[in-house]
Formats: C-alpha cells, sequence, structure tokens
C-alpha cells in the first residue's frame, strides 16, 4: 500500500490587498517534509509506505499569487504524475484563494484526481475555519476539520484521517461526502471551542459520529474576511458507505439547522473595547503582564500587521510608570534602516508604511535594544520567517518586523531578543489570545481597532458572498 501525503497551508483573506508570494513559505521536500506531518508516523505504523511530496505552510495573509501557487501544486502533481500511489493524504486550509484561480483546494484536488488512479481515496485535514468550495467534497473522500480554537488538535486530526485512509483503501471503499452550507459568517473571536453556541454545536458532532453508518462529522466556522461565494459556515458528513448516504443527508441537514439556529449567539467572550479604552484598561492594571490584541490587524487571520494606530496612541498617554511592549508592526523599509545599525546605537526611524489612515507613520526615536528571528506560526519548529529590531523608547519598546508573522508564543519573544516577563502589556496583532500567552496573561483586552480582520464585519463591504447571509442580512 503506498500512500503520498503532503501540506500545503495557507488562509487567505481578502481585505488584505498585499499578496503572498512563494517567499512567504516555509517549504520542505521529501524526508524532510515527511517528517513534519503526524500523520506519516501512523500511516508507517499500519504498514503503508508513505510516498512525499511537500510540506509548505505560510501564515494568514492577502491572497495567493498564480505563480506561487503553481509552483508549489506542480511539486505536489509532479510526484504523483512520477509514482503509483494507492491513496493520497494532505492537510490544506480550505480557505486559500489564488489571484485568477479561486479555491487552491478546489484547483489542487481537480489536479490530482486527474493523475491517480480512479479508485484511490482522498483524505483531507482541513481548519476549522475553512471556507469549502462546493468541489472539494466532490473531490475528496475523508474530510476532518479542527474541532478547537484556538487550534491544538491539528496531529490530532492528522493521525484520525490517516487511520480512516487505511481503512477505505483495504476495504476498497470510496465514499462520498455530504456538504451543506449553513447562511451565516461569523469572526473566530465570537467562536472560541470554549464558549457557546460553538460548543453545543461540537457536543453535537461527536454525537453523530457515534452513529453507525456515519464515519466524520464535521462543522466547520468558515473565515469571515474572505469575500468569495464558498465563504460560509457549514457541515459536512462522510459516511461509512454509499449505503449510508441517505443518514448522512440527514445528519447534515439536522446540524446545520440547528447551527443557525444559535447564529445570534455568537457573541465576543472577552473584554472588547475601543482603541483608546484597551488602552486606558491596561494601563490601570495592577497586575501583569496585560496582553492587548490588536484585532483590526490580526495578522493570525490575514491583516497585513501594519497598523500603527495603537502605537500612536499609546505614545500620548501616561504610562503611570508602566513597561510596554508592541510587537510587532511590519515595515520593510524601517527594519532595513534599524537592521543597519548595532545593539546599544541610537537610531531614529519613521515606522508606518503610510498605506492607509491607520498605518500613518510614527517617529519612533532611542536606543537600538535587540535584534532576533521573527518565528513563524509554530514557533516550537523553529520556522525562521523573518527578523526584527526593536527601539526602546524609555518605557516602550517598539518591534519593527521584515514580516508580517504574529508574537504567538513566548518563544516569539525570546527570540526576538526580548523578555516577556520585563512587560506590564504587551501589544500583539491578535484577535483571541493563544494559548500560551493566555496562560500567562493577567487579563486580555481585545481592541476593537480598524483593519483587514475588523470584527465588526457588518462594517465591511462585501461583494461576491452568496446572499442571503447573517448578520449582514438580517
Amino acid at each position: 500500500m503506498r500512500i503520498a501525503v503532503g501540506y500545503f497551508y495557507q488562509e487567505s483573506t481578502t481585505f488584505n490587498p498585499f499578496l503572498m508570494d512563494r517567499g512567504a513559505f516555509t517549504l520542505l521536500e521529501g524526508e524532510a517534509g515527511k517528517e513534519r506531518i503526524s500523520a506519516t508516523k501512523v500511516l508507517e505504523g499500519l504498514g503503508a509506505e508513505v510516498v512525499p511530496t511537500i510540506f509548505a505552510s505560510a501564515i494568514s495573509g492577502g491572497c495567493v499569487t498564480k505563480e506561487a501557487y503553481r509552483f508549489f501544486s506542480d511539486k505536489i502533481i509532479d510526484v504523483l504524475k512520477r509514482e503509483k500511489v494507492d491513496g493520497v493524504w494532505l492537510h490544506l486550509h480550505g480557505s486559500m484563494e489564488v489571484v485568477d484561480v479561486g479555491s487552491a483546494e478546489a484547483d489542487l484536488l481537480r489536479r490530482i484526481r486527474e493523475v491517480i488512479p480512479k479508485e484511490a481515496p482522498i483524505a483531507m485535514v482541513a481548519d476549522l475555519h475553512a471556507n469549502l468550495h462546493d468541489d472539494v467534497p466532490k473531490l475528496a473522500n475523508i474530510i476532518r476539520s479542527y474541532r478547537t480554537a484556538p487550534h491544538v488538535d491539528q496531529e490530532e486530526c492528522e493521525r484520525v484521517t490517516a487511520k480512516l485512509l487505511v481503512k477505505c483503501i483495504e476495504k476498497k471503499r470510496v465514499v462520498t461526502p455530504v456538504f451543506k452550507r449553513v447562511m451565516m459568517i461569523t469572526p473566530g473571536e465570537k467562536s472560541t471551542t470554549d464558549t457557546e453556541p460553538i460548543r453545543s454545536i461540537l457536543e453535537k458532532v461527536r454525537e453523530y459520529e457515534k452513529l453507525e453508518g456515519i464515519m466524520q462529522v464535521n462543522y466547520l466556522n468558515g473565515h469571515a474576511w474572505t469575500d468569495r461565494p464558498n465563504t460560509s459556515a457549514a457541515v459536512l458528513v462522510v459516511p461509512e458507505s454509499d449505503e449510508y448516504q441517505e443518514l448522512a443527508q440527514r445528519v447534515a441537514e439536522e446540524l446545520a439547522d440547528y447551527a443557525f439556529s444559535r447564529r445570534e449567539e455568537f457573541v465576543f467572550h472577552q473584554l472588547t473595547l475601543g482603541p483608546e479604552e484597551s488602552l486606558d484598561r491596561a494601563l490601570a492594571e495592577e497586575g501583569r503582564p496585560v496582553f492587548v490584541t490588536d484585532s483590526g490587524d490580526n495578522t493570525t487571520g490575514g491583516a497585513p500587521g501594519i497598523n500603527t494606530l495603537l502605537l500612536r496612541k499609546l505614545m500620548k498617554k501616561d504610562l503611570k510608570g508602566k513597561k510596554v511592549v508592541v510587537a510587532a508592526i511590519l515595515d520593510k523599509g524601517a527594519y532595513e534602516k534599524l537592521a543597519c545599525h548595532e545593539v546599544g546605537e541610537q537610531v531614529a526611524v519613521d515606522v508606518g508604511i503610510n498605506h492607509d489612515r491607520d498605518s500613518f507613520p510614527v517617529r519612533v526615536e532611542g536606543i537600538l535594544k535587540a535584534k532576533g528571528d521573527l518565528m513563524g506560526y509554530y514557533s516550537s519548529k523553529n520556522d525562521v520567517t523573518g527578523h526584527v529590531c526593536t527601539v526602546s523608547m524609555g518605557d516602550i519598546d517598539v518591534v519593527v518586523a521584515n514580516g508580517g508573522d504574529s508574537f504567538t508564543t513566548v518563544n516569539h519573544f525570546t527570540r526576538a531578543g526580548l523578555d516577556i516577563n520585563d512587560y506590564d502589556v504587551a501589544i500583539v496583532k491578535q484577535g483571541y489570545l493563544f494559548a500560551e500567552l493566555a496562560a500567562i496573561a493577567s487579563l486580555h483586552i481585545m481592541a476593537l481597532t480598524p483593519g483587514a480582520c475588523n470584527l465588526i464585519i457588518e462594517d465591511m463591504e462585501f461583494h461576491n458572498l452568496l446572499r442571503p447571509m447573517y448578520p449582514l442580512d438580517k
């Protein structure tokens, strides 16, 4: 039994005008890529020969260029053309959008189907925030989405789908999932999976999966900031075999109706304040560290990370002796100017690319405190995606980056040359606070800032969604 494995992952935000090129991705091929995939050991443990393709991953951002998408997808297709396989296992996001192509996942699956045997099943892991194109469940047979946000179950999903794929190959079953759209879009910050109503929705997912004849049940929350016809919440049910297709259809409709019936219960569960109020509240807090998330410029959701709004407001505040770090603002030009200096030197630079009023330049003058690495989405894997320089302006440290990754772990600060324990307040480019930082936070304040990931989605201009769509259409 020979199974090809591949990982091609990026989440696209169409409100981010900056495109993602090849350089935005971490790429590993062959054995190196195979070792980054948890499904590999499961497949090998079940007696399969694993055929590696690629491991290519980028943080959320704008749409992917056609050239970059073809570069990576061609590598997958080239392997499948050379190697005879009995099945294909993939970890994809589900919301990657490509210029002049559309859904990357749908296009990639179409191309794969053209080169593998008709009877070969395809298993796919998808993000909870996937906006699946209608063609995806027609092309992939086994699909499982994450059940956690913030995401902590990716490896579990990989292991589960690997086992199911082997089972389908052994039993020579090629099943067809049932797909049902739920006509609503919800920001992830209203649907962290330890809160209602998504907690109850996922409980129903687990109950339905206990039914005889049901292999997998998925609730997809969707990615709210992608203006495409495939943007919505959805339900996807995988039957054990074709004889259970009718049952899968019933489960999909029941779960979709249940989720939609609770649409008005999706609310913010974090402390959410306006930009000004967020800073005032953070500076008044006695505990430390306080994290303020710049939610409209959330780079983990696909915003570019260029906004200077909170920094500008912070510089006008009485800090009450508090030490604050802003980590990080993307400005390649400012970074290059700072990188020419040595740590300890006096520096002055305008930070802010002046793309719009929210990224208006601000003068940063002080001591170059540190130089360091900008880590990727999973800093524990030591993927260096760029570099940073930190300028200390007395009680405010400003981290200037040449890339758009977010500081989501303690290691992000450490690799930047900083100690998170030195700060009373940290301002980071996130929406909901990622798990490791949430564990050490004395308080998390989500600032409702403007930007490509504006959490007040009713204020965003959508032109390509299927309508009616809640909450845009009441």
